[in-house]
């Protein structure tokens, strides 16, 4: 398997939180790849009947991570995929621009907002999965803790 590769479950739709249902799986090799899924809303893992709940996870070799950098209001504390870069020196992992990058949100000034994916290899038990999750969030606290679970889904933009 190409080590820069990784699976996305997309739907038709965008900007639907309700929609539980990813049926079309791509592989990602590159960046053009992921631009193309990532119009779409997507799901970083497998789910029985690709019905998106935490109960229904099957597999990911992903896992991604929402950056919204409200941590701080400092421009300065606000982190950057080369931050990533730095703290996973070894993982290889893609990034794609939030929908709200560099706009205001929730009463937060326009900064970055990214979502990254860190590369796992493959993952067959939830538990397991939400335990990496867990484990890069005590790296990286500024990572949305909402975004912890097994059924998390991404926004496309």
């Amino acid at each position: 398997m190409n080590e820069k590769a990784m699976t996305l479950y997309a739907a038709k739709c965008r900007g639907n939180k309700e929609n539980t249902r990813y049926p079309y799986k791509v592989t990602v090799t590159c960046a053009d790849d992921l631009k193309k899924v990532a119009k779409c809303d997507h799901v970083c893992a497998e789910y029985t009947d690709n019905q998106r709940s935490k109960d229904n996870f099957q597999k990911a070799d992903n896992s991604p991570f929402d950056v919204d950098n409200d941590h701080s209001d400092n421009p300065a504390d606000w982190k950057t995929p080369v931050d990533i870069r730095a703290l996973f020196p070894r993982v290889p992992f893609y990034i794609v621009l939030s929908r709200h990058h560099m706009k205001v949100k929730n009463g937060k000034s326009a900064r970055p907002r990214f979502h990254c994916y860190l590369l796992t290899g493959i993952i067959t038990d939830r538990a397991e999965y939400e335990r990496i999750k867990q484990q890069a969030f005590a790296i990286c606290p500024y990572f949305d803790d909402n975004a912890l679970d097994a059924g998390r889904f991404l926004y496309g933009v």
